[in-house]
């Protein structure tokens, strides 16, 4: 049985820690992706973070749960493949071929998302405060971003259309890896994951591997690589995946939505920025949803 809901305030903070890491990786992501092609450089990242996670389970996971047989091979190759490979290339392809407002609001679908697969496949329970939660969250989301300057065009379909299948890829993998990683260890299985998915961008950027050079390379971009590895790809996984056995689904991702409020504070912080009282009413929407949310999240497990 787990014991998770004696210590309900360890997935929070670490839900928490999450996104206050992704809301700092973008500046670490353009750094590194001026000098790698992005799929070329998500399968590294998969690759290393696999190597490092392996090393890291051979010391802290007994010999007993790592497991090896073919039902578990092939649950960890979806899982990978929807979870790390497909969500990582639509989120490139995607931000690469849209505007960022556009990007932005799409991407903002994805706790929704994941909360309608979980709602149809019967693993979690749809009621009127979780909706209030997520709607609070969403507008908050929705009114720090200029709003007004969203547009649908021909010129951004493809991207917006990427952005989405990011989000669903993102959400199925978020709500069915859930009971696996309950019963399997999330060190384990995430490191298996983390391989099948660079096998998978390697393989789709097997056009750009003859095309990088690493003479150039400068220690901003080893600092910036090691962000993006070792706490934005293997920390940030790790901890999803472990907040994964003790709360929903849902509630993992309508953590995202936190992502922009530790965008708004690093501007403040680092440039200066003005914090309006747009700004103020999006991050109280967004809290708003993230206390509802939590109060309705902590500990659902619908077997």
């Amino acid at each position: 049985m787990n014991s998770a809901p004696s210590r309900p305030l360890l997935p929070v903070v670490a839900l928490f820690a999450v996104q206050v890491i992704f809301g700092f990786n973008f500046a670490a992501s353009k750094v590194v992706l001026e000098q790698f092609p992005p799929t070329l450089w998500g399968a590294i990242r998969l690759l290393v973070s696999a190597l490092l996670l392996f090393s890291f389970s051979g010391v802290v996971v007994p010999r007993s749960q790592r497991k090896i047989d073919p039902v578990f091979l092939r649950k960890t190759f979806v899982y990978g493949l929807f979870g790390m490979a497909l969500s990582q290339f639509f989120f490139m392809y995607g931000i690469k071929n849209t505007t960022t407002t556009n990007g932005a609001i799409m991407n903002a679908l994805t706790p929704l998302f994941t909360l309608a697969i979980a709602v149809l496949a019967g693993m979690e329970r749809l009621t009127r405060g979780r909706v209030l939660g997520f709607l609070l969250a969403i507008a908050g989301a929705v009114v720090i971003r200029d709003f007004e300057e969203f547009r649908l065009s021909s010129a951004t379909f493809l991207g917006d259309a990427s952005m989405l299948l990011n989000g669903l890829s993102l959400a199925a993998y978020l709500v069915f890896s859930q009971r696996f990683l309950r019963d399997h260890s999330p060190y384990w299985a995430t490191a298996w994951m983390f391989l099948f998915g660079a096998v998978v961008l390697f393989t789709l950027a097997a056009g750009d591997l003859g095309g990088v050079s690493v003479s150039g390379l400068d220690s901003r971009f080893y600092l910036a690589a090691f962000y993006n590895v070792v706490l934005a790809t293997l920390v940030t996984y790790l901890l999803n995946a472990w907040a994964l056995t003790r709360v929903s689904a849902s509630m993992v991702a309508l953590f995202f939505y936190f992502q922009p409020v530790v965008a708004l504070l690093n501007g403040w912080i680092s440039l200066g920025e003005t914090l309006t009282v747009r700004t103020a009413l999006a991050t109280g929407l967004i809290f708003a949803g993230l206390g509802l949310g939590m109060g309705l999240g902590m500990g659902e497990r619908k077997t």
